[in-house]
This record gives structure tokens, C-alpha cells and sequence, in this order.
């Protein structure tokens, strides 16, 4: 005859083992699906100089619908932000305007916004999506190269291993938008 109270002395440090495998397991599964919505350092950095931008820059009052209007940060092409850009100006304002992210997949999608980041691959789709806002008044930021040259407003760059900024001033004051000069101080000016 089996005797069940030794079976269940027995299981007792095997169930401990089985039970603290799967928290680990668990904590694990949390701490990497948080790691996925958190996005690079870098892209964190540039989410927070998008965002400054808007304390930073003013938007002449034809740039929105209406005084309540939104001020709307479009992304189009890739976001490389995750939802970091999007919790970061939740319920925030600047003036009147609350502040909200809205995504466009490509150059021909992109509709009313005052501020456009342009994460996409090619000259030639930047170009467009250059073209399909002009002469609106909106701030162009972008990575690419050569962005500058095609008449973007802003251009992040890295150097001395630190994100840093260049304005081409000629196409932001074509873009109706003045630059603070506390911004200006830590941009390069193209």
C-alpha cells in the first residue's frame, strides 16, 4: 500500500521548483513585453525633443482649424516611438491646443498636423511628403541625410555620441513658425 501523506512530502519540493519557474517565468514574460513597448534610448530622446518643440516654437493662429483646435504631431512611415510619444503628450497642452500623436503610413496619407516627423526610406517619398504639406505651416523634422536640402525644417543628428539638432532657418520662417532663441542656442543652423 501507498502511503499518500510520503507521495505529498515528497512532491512538496518539487512543487515549490514547478511554482517558482513559473514566476520567474511570468516576471520575465512582463519585463520583456515592457521592454517592447519602451523604445530605444534614442528614439525616447527624440520623442522629447518633439515634444519640446512645441513649448519651443510658435505656430501662427491660421495653423489650426479653429482656437480649440488640436495641435496634431503627425508620424509618417515608420514610428519608431512605440507608445512612448503618445504617453508623453497625453493630456498635455500647448496654448489652448491639446496635444495628440496621429500616424500615417505613407506621404499621401498625411493630412492636417502641425508638426511631421518623416521616418521614411527614400529621397524621393520624402520629397513627397515635403510636397503634400507645403506651404502649410508646419515643422518638418526628420533623420534622412539629406533632409536639409530638401527644404526640411528640422534634421536630428548624432554627435559626439549625443542627438543633437540642426534648423534650416530659411524653410521654418517660409513655414510661418519662429524659433525661440533658447532653441536656437542649442541647434546647429543650416
Amino acid at each position: 500500500m501507498i502511503n499518500k501523506q510520503h507521495i505529498s512530502l515528497t512532491l512538496i519540493p518539487y512543487l515549490r521548483r514547478l511554482c517558482a519557474c513559473i514566476l520567474i517565468s511570468l516576471s520575465l514574460a512582463s519585463s520583456s513585453s515592457i521592454a517592447a513597448q519602451k523604445p530605444p534610448l534614442e528614439y525616447q530622446l527624440k520623442a522629447a525633443f518633439l515634444f519640446n518643440f512645441t513649448r519651443f516654437i510658435d505656430w501662427p493662429a491660421d495653423a489650426f482649424t479653429s482656437p480649440s483646435a488640436p495641435f496634431v504631431i503627425g508620424i509618417v512611415g515608420n514610428d519608431p516611438f512605440g507608445n512612448y510619444l503618445d504617453e508623453m503628450v497625453r493630456g498635455e497642452k500647448t496654448g489652448d491646443h491639446p496635444i495628440i500623436v496621429q500616424h500615417y503610413r505613407t506621404a499621401k496619407d498625411i493630412s492636417n498636423c502641425q508638426l511631421l516627423y518623416i521616418n521614411l526610406q527614400s529621397a524621393e517619398s520624402i520629397k513627397e511628403a515635403l510636397s503634400n504639406i507645403n506651404p502649410h505651416n508646419v515643422l518638418t523634422v526628420s533623420d534622412a541625410d539629406k533632409f536639409m536640402k530638401q527644404g526640411g525644417d528640422v534634421r536630428f543628428f548624432e554627435e559626439d555620441n549625443k542627438i543633437k539638432i540642426q534648423i534650416n532657418m530659411a524653410a521654418a520662417k517660409a513655414s510661418g513658425l519662429e524659433i525661440s532663441s533658447k532653441l536656437l542656442r542649442i541647434a546647429k543652423i543650416w
